[in-house]
């Protein structure tokens, strides 16, 4: 059996696909598979998925299902010991695989471990920035201070078949931020580690989900550490006065940017009932 699965979910990803299988098939590290996880795709995704043949393995699922459910379904799959995420968007640089799995394999208590990547835009030209320019890396047990800032790109991520079955799959609940959820459960079981220098490149475009679901991503990213809070009080207690920035200020300045940016009478009504969910949940 191979050490690694790749999970890779597509929607219609057929624009930038190819650039992200090239890359698997490029890394310096050959003991994987591939669960290629086509979620009724009606565009040409099957066509070039299946064009490249072993080590992928193809799946298509029977009706179309959430994001949390879709990557759920392709883990069920997996038979590697690691599980590495790509988005179909994305790209791998060829000795990602080769140095995360090193790090992973020379300490047993990792339950994750991520890399810093470069950002670029829909036609792959460099922002000349990398995630880690903004958000500061993590390492060790440090459940607290991703609970307050996320460095993981999901791209970037690999983690155990062990951690997954310990604290459990993705939260089909969850549309958009379902893996900054996972990460959380896991720093708050296991160590986590990160490659200091970027092995991937993470496209930002306006077709992306995150781009196109702006303001569920605030809410989710909300409702992910409202949820905490409730679930342990005395992390409350340990942020002090942080906790009210953490839950509030971002989601509430995402409401008001996104009538600023469209000014139309869509986002009005998309910010306001934001804003409204803000309050509900203040008064808890």
């Amino acid at each position: 059996m191979p050490l690694v699965s790749i999970i890779m979910n597509c929607h219609n990803c057929a624009k930038y696909l190819k650039e992200a299988l090239d890359s698997v098939y490029q890394q310096t590290y050959k003991d994987y598979e591939i669960i290629f996880y086509d979620n009724q795709s009606t565009d040409d995704s099957a066509k070039i998925a299946q064009s490249f043949g072993e080590p992928l393995k193809y799946y298509l699922a029977p009706e179309f299902i959430p994001l949390g459910a879709a990557r759920n379904a392709a883990i069920d799959k997996a038979s590697g010991k690691y599980i590495a995420f790509l988005d179909c968007d994305d790209i791998w640089l060829p000795e990602k695989l080769e140095k995360q799995i090193a790090l992973m394999e020379s300490n047993t208590a990792l339950g994750l471990v991520y890399s810093d990547c470069y950002i670029v835009d829909s036609t792959c030209k460099p922002s000349g920035k990398t995630v880690f320019d903004s958000v500061k890396p993590l390492r060790d047990m440090a459940f607290i201070e991703l609970f307050q800032a996320n460095p993981v790109a999901l791209s970037t991520a690999v983690t155990t078949k062990h951690a997954l079955v310990t604290i459990g799959d993705f939260n089909r609940n969850y549309e958009i931020a379902e893996e900054y959820d996972l990460w959380l459960r896991i720093a708050d079981q296991f160590a986590i580690d990160y490659v200091d220098e970027p092995l991937g490149k993470y496209r930002v475009h306006s077709q992306s989900a995150t781009s196109k679901n702006r303001l569920l991503t605030y809410k989710e990213g909300l409702q992910i550490r409202n949820k905490w809070l409730i679930k342990n009080p005395a992390l409350k207690k340990e942020l002090g006065g942080r906790c009210k920035a953490l839950k509030l200020w971002p989601t509430f300045l995402g409401a008001v940017g996104n009538i600023l940016r469209n000014r139309n009478i869509k986002s009005i009504k998309e910010s306001c009932g934001l804003l409204i969910f803000i309050c509900q949940l203040k008064n808890h």
